[in-house]
């Protein structure tokens, strides 16, 4: 396994997913090309195809959900452990996932100056040096 940095670190769809993804796309077209004609059997397939498209949609927001929210308790016990408890309460969800890619000894100046500097997510993750990949989000 090649090692995380900022450059690969993002979620990125295995090809069997892809692939089902556009399947469902032309299915959805054909379905409401068929639709031209109304019927209820011809809109029968075009309704499954969305709610597929629209579950898929949910269950992948309710794992990011899920994740951020580990993340958040994450972090919280590791800045405490690093006696900057205090400072997770002034960091933004997104801004504490940017922050747990950092190591241990640069943590707490990439927190300085997120929150003197006001740093985006992004600029938060383009500062780690020292890269903490996470292998186990999905």
């Amino acid at each position: 396994m090649n090692g995380q940095a900022y450059a690969n670190h993002r979620h990125q769809p295995t090809l069997w997913l892809v692939t089902i993804l556009f399947a469902t796309i032309a299915f959805v077209m054909a379905a409401f090309l068929m639709v031209l004609r109304p019927a209820i059997v011809t809109l029968a397939p075009a309704l499954v195809a969305l709610s597929l498209v629209l579950t898929v949609y949910i269950v992948r927001q309710y794992a990011v959900r899920l994740q951020n929210r580990i993340i958040r308790l994450e972090m919280q016990v590791r800045l405490a452990r690093l006696g900057r408890a205090a400072d997770c309460d002034r960091l933004s969800v997104p801004h504490l996932v940017a922050l747990r890619f950092a190591s241990d000894q640069e943590i707490g100046s990439i927190l300085d100056k997120a929150l003197a500097d006001k740093l985006t997510p992004d600029q938060i993750k383009r500062a780690v040096v020292n890269w903490q990949g996470d292998y186990m989000r999905t």
